[in-house]
């Protein structure tokens, strides 16, 4: 959200930007609304737009081991919560909405997967989100005239995160980074810089119904090529150590061990070993054939995060 309001504010675009705490600095032609405030009684402007389109990206993300709170919290939010979301674009006569999903949907693949590739979802964060995108598509096909367009983000990485890639990036900087076994599984990711314009490249265009994308980058690499890139950006030494899979998966079960007994949460799981092993390969081909042009490739993207990485203080 951050990243997106100053780019479609540059865009033209004006609407309303919904949080739960108290927003400042909003670009121009955005308005701060509070979400309770908003779900419950709408806005004066919404009488007025010509044009309402509902960008959903309010989410419980995904946790490597969830614990009771977590999966109430993936069904209060990813689920209920995009089902008052749905019931409120009826009240409002919103009747365009874009929503955020998550490769997770669909879980780990076996070979490329496309947006018609049938997959059942592994982790409770995964489920909760296809429930979500069940929702969205029962609202788009109750009138002609609502649509819905459907994003899969893979791992999002970019200037300002620090998720999956940031933690890869700083172990490589200080050394620490070890690839499990071959590191041969492909991950698809996608840069923030690609999510914006791709928000905004689906804003602008006419669609009908339910349309399903993933949204990645235009290639994917094995988890070694990424830390090769990583890892040349940095000036470190390439190629970057692995350690064998034996080793790795009785540090996944300490770390379990560890967690149970102490708390907090350790750098290897069973759960995180997993994850890193598993392969996510998914295709942007319809996604380009909708007639989006990634203003990034991977090299790209890898570099603006490193270099805004080195510049903040270590």
């Amino acid at each position: 959200g951050q990243k997106l309001l100053p780019f479609l504010a540059a865009k033209g675009h004006r609407g309303l930007a919904v949080s739960r705490r108290p927003l400042a600095e909003l670009p121009q032609g955005w308005t701060g609304v509070d979400r309770e405030s908003l779900l419950e009684a709408g806005h004066p402007s919404l009488r007025e737009a010509p044009d309402k389109v509902l960008i959903h990206l309010e989410v419980r993300h995904h946790v490597d081991s969830p614990a009771g709170a977590d999966l109430a919290a993936f069904q209060a939010v990813n689920v209920e919560g995009t089902r008052r979301w749905l019931e409120w674009c009826c009240r409002n006569r919103v009747s365009r909405l874009l929503h955020f999903s998550s490769i997770k949907a669909v879980g780990p693949t076996t070979g490329v997967a496309r947006e018609s590739t049938e997959f059942e979802p592994s982790t409770p964060y995964g489920e909760s989100k296809r429930s979500a995108e069940k929702l969205v598509e029962g609202w788009a096909r109750g009138s002609s005239l609502r649509s819905a367009v459907i994003l899969r983000p893979a791992v999002i990485y970019g200037p300002g995160n620090s998720a999956n890639i940031f933690s890869m990036v700083r172990g490589i900087d200080r050394g620490r980074f070890l690839l499990v076994g071959s590191g041969e599984n492909v991950k698809s990711l996608v840069s923030i810089t690609n999510v914006v314009a791709a928000v905004e490249h689906f804003l602008v265009r006419n669609c009908s119904g339910v349309e399903v994308y993933n949204l990645v980058d235009p290639e994917s690499y094995t988890v070694r090529r990424i830390s090769e890139l990583v890892a040349i950006q940095l000036g470190r030494k390439v190629p970057v150590r692995s350690i064998p899979l034996s080793v790795a998966q009785v540090l996944a079960s300490l770390g379990d061990c560890w967690r149970q007994v102490m708390g907090g949460s350790p750098p290897l799981t069973r759960g995180r070993l997993a994850a890193m092993l598993e392969t996510t390969h998914f295709s942007a081909d319809k996604l380009i054939s909708a007639g989006f042009r990634h203003p990034q490739s991977t090299e790209e993207g890898l570099r603006e995060m490193v270099a805004w990485y080195l510049s903040r203080p270590r």
